[in-house]
């Protein structure tokens, strides 16, 4: 009889602990992933998105968790692509200018190689073995991430805009393939390309989101001939938006930002927990993954069990 007591004991313990960390804000991973495909889209701002015209990505907001996100201020790439990766805010990252390389001012805790501790940095810090992967066409992303500590990086820096996105999207597909990558960065450029060249919200500027669709859609099929569909989860945010053919002004139209937590792993039992913010984005892909989130990252994983308030 005592060990049925010491068992319901222990068991009303555990649960009380589950409830409770959910209700502290305890930032222990769920890890209800096996890998995560986090797709970086430059200055797709959350007002200017055509869903209408935009299927794949359509699919993957209806069919999983989305909210529109708030990025840091000024609304420019260098900081809040910082913010992101580094699951923090400006003030303590220390990113200031428009394409910083280094902080601009000391940040709260720096790294070897001079920047704060990152997503893939606490990955090869929890997890020394997991296979990492970085594919960008923008030397920016270069600067607010750990790149040595990265398995796999590409810098796409040959061909047209459109084909760099590309070229991105069919060597993230490789490196699932060959290495089943744990965390793979896909960034793709288009949106914000075309803003600056020709105004956020126009045709042109459509065509480009219409283009990310297009990799999104072979993403989800790569995934699903690949046999990884079903155990992973796919992380879309952007970095801001725009108005006319500028960004990184303090309005809506640049600060509103899409964040999309999609996949068949993550559809049932799972919410997001609002109001979402672009440093959320390095707590959610550790949690969803397994890793503990550091206490110098004052984003939060945005994803929780559906079921704990």
């Amino acid at each position: 009889m005592a060990k049925r007591f010491l068992g319901l004991a222990v068991a009303l313990t555990a649960a009380a602990m589950v409830g409770c960390c959910d209700k502290c804000g305890c930032r222990k991973a769920a890890a209800p992933a096996k890998r995560v495909v986090l797709v970086g889209v430059d200055g797709m701002g959350a007002r200017w998105i055509p869903w209408s015209v935009m299927p794949n990505l359509s699919k993957l907001r209806d069919e999983g968790h989305y909210a529109v996100g708030r990025d840091n201020y000024p609304t420019s790439s260098g900081i809040n692509w910082a913010t992101a990766m580094f699951g923090t805010v400006v003030e303590i990252h220390g990113y200031r200018n428009w394409n910083s390389r280094k902080p601009d001012v000391p940040a709260f805790e720096v790294t070897d190689k001079g920047i704060p501790p990152c997503i893939f940095h606490e990955i090869r810090k929890q997890d020394p073995s997991a296979y990492t992967v970085s594919l960008y066409n923008w030397d920016g992303i270069g600067f607010v991430h750990a790149t040595n500590e990265v398995s796999y990086v590409r810098y796409f820096s040959e061909g047209s805009l459109e084909q760099r996105d590309d070229d991105a999207l069919a060597d993230c597909l490789a490196q699932l393939k060959a290495h089943n990558s744990k965390l793979t960065f896909l960034y793709q450029h288009l949106p914000d390309c075309y803003g600056h060249k020709v105004g956020w919200g126009t045709p042109e500027y459509t065509n480009a989101c219409i283009n990310v669709d297009k990799n999104i859609g072979l993403l989800v099929k790569g995934l699903e001939e690949l046999g990884m569909l079903n155990d992973t989860a796919i992380v879309l945010v952007a970095d801001h938006g725009g108005l006319g053919k500028k960004h990184g002004m303090a309005n809506l139209e640049c600060f509103e930002i899409p964040f999309l937590v999609s996949g068949p792993c993550v559809r049932n039992g799972w919410r997001l927990r609002e109001p979402v913010l672009l440093a959320d984005t390095a707590p959610t892909v550790a949690s969803l993954l397994g890793y503990d989130v550091p206490e110098t990252w004052r984003g939060r994983p945005a994803l929780v069990p559906a079921a704990k308030k």
